[in-house]
């Protein structure tokens, strides 16, 4: 017998925090999907508390678990996840008053587990409410309590921390628990950026134009999905940092990216004129179909689906002047759109994706014809799969050398070199980009002449 579903958004929220931490799920798109049949403002509500949650958790279960008589671990079914949902909204939402969310809780509760648990429930939350809110650590050095009020990975705070610097690890902890943005790219051919603005905000969609991409609208209130320009195609959704990587290239005629799906990075590309064609390459068949419709909705017929492997792709070596890889990697970056990363990541798993990468960037660097630039980019902020990949490849390639990037206007505080940093704020998420270059052929020497 199919399981029914649960009826409320909070109810929803418990059963989809537990498909991600037990089942592995991405948050967004389960919360998308657990919204269906839901009114928009209960939709709202889901994506929020399930999001808020994963970025709050360790934070929330040591407000829980200093009031509960039961251990966390062995609560029965449910119960964690609904002191953490109701938790969340008495601590960090203020459009529910505290003492609905516990009479909401106690009801799920009872639901789920009986008379017992709802006064369990009951007990705990009150219990907690009555105590003010603990505030971040005062030692800016202490990544124990740092990772615990966060909720991020210890051994990520340490490494950041040493890294880093303090102040930058606690700046990079706050964006990572923020809320997230919405960024739209304007495609030029139909319109400017301002002409956009304006006719979104005609339909309650209010944006600001990001400070550091020149075609980037981030959304401040509305839904920009539901509006006239979306359907026109004079826009599509992409983060300012993914906007920036093609700006980092030199301009040329034909852009092979690698890895492309769903093709943002080629169109940004075509939007902002660093190459006149592309050529997207991915593995997934079902993630080109999204590259081929968004080139088709924005009217980009430049932007070519090619299905392939970048380790073994069926292109020509030495062939290319442009070259993009952003290669899959840890999300470090990213912690703040996709928070169920941090409660995967591992030191061993970075290190199997760095081994990965380098193998990855080989295979790009051999598609590079000589004179030709290939930036390497990932949305991670760790140096084994930025700094420590690219001095492995190039090590060993002696026609490949680090490439000084030209910063375009805006980005000069964020190049260093022959890599681009930026650290998740309020602007972007975290991206690492290198430059690299295939060396021109050297001329033949002359014989000496005679006579």
């Amino acid at each position: 017998m199919k399981r029914s579903r649960p009826a409320t958004a909070r109810g929803r929220a418990v059963e989809a925090l537990r498909r991600v931490l037990e089942r592995g799920e991405r948050a967004g798109p389960l919360a998308g999907e657990m919204a269906r049949g839901l009114s928009r403002p209960d939709q709202d509500l889901l994506r929020e508390l399930v999001l808020g949650v994963l970025r709050w958790k360790s934070a929330l279960d040591d407000e829980i678990a200093g009031m509960c008589r039961v251990p966390l671990g062995k609560l029965a079914p449910n119960l964690r996840e609904i002191l953490e949902v109701a938790l969340y909204q008495a601590r960090h939402l203020d459009r529910i008053p505290a003492y609905a969310a516990v009479s909401e809780a106690v009801d799920l509760a009872r639901g789920s587990g009986g008379e017992g648990a709802a006064r369990l429930v009951n007990g705990v939350l009150r219990g907690v409410l009555l105590l003010p809110q603990p505030g971040p650590p005062k030692d800016a050095r202490d990544a124990a309590a740092l990772a615990r009020h966060f909720s991020h990975p210890a051994f990520l705070v340490e490494r950041w921390l040493a890294r880093f610097g303090p102040e930058r690890t606690r700046a990079i902890l706050e964006a990572d628990n923020a809320a997230p943005r919405l960024d739209l790219l304007v495609h030029p051919r139909r319109g400017t950026r301002d002409a956009l603005r304006e006719g979104l905000a005609r339909e309650g969609v209010v944006t600001e134009p990001s400070p550091i991409a020149p075609l980037a609208l981030t959304v401040q209130s509305g839904n920009p999905l539901r509006a006239r320009a979306f359907a026109e195609g004079r826009f599509s959704i992409q983060d300012v940092g993914s906007q920036l990587l093609p700006l980092l290239l030199p301009e040329g005629d034909l852009l092979v990216d690698l890895a492309a799906a769903p093709g943002g990075k080629s169109l940004s590309a075509i939007a902002h004129g660093r190459a006149r064609r592309t050529l997207a390459l991915d593995r997934s068949w079902g993630r080109l179909l999204r590259v081929a419709e968004n080139g088709k909705r924005l009217g980009v017929p430049e932007v070519r689906p090619v299905a392939a492997d970048v380790a073994a792709t069926p292109l020509p070596s030495a062939a290319f002047d442009r070259v993009l890889l952003d290669a899959p990697c840890s999300g470090t970056g990213t912690l703040r759109k996709n928070p169920e990363i941090r409660y995967r990541v591992t030191p061993e798993a970075i290190e199997r994706l760095a081994r990965a990468q380098v193998a990855a960037l080989t295979a790009s660097a051999a598609l590079l014809a000589p004179g030709g630039y290939l930036l390497y980019a990932t949305c991670s902020l760790e140096e084994e799969e930025n700094e420590r990949v690219v001095d492995a490849v190039v090590g060993r390639a002696p026609e490949l050398e680090k490439a000084p990037i030209a910063a375009p206007a805006g980005l000069e505080p964020f190049v260093d070199g022959a890599r681009l940093r930026l650290f998740p704020d309020a602007t972007t998420d975290g991206f690492t980009a290198h430059l690299l270059r295939r060396r021109p052929h050297e001329p033949c020497p002359r014989s000496p002449g005679r006579g």
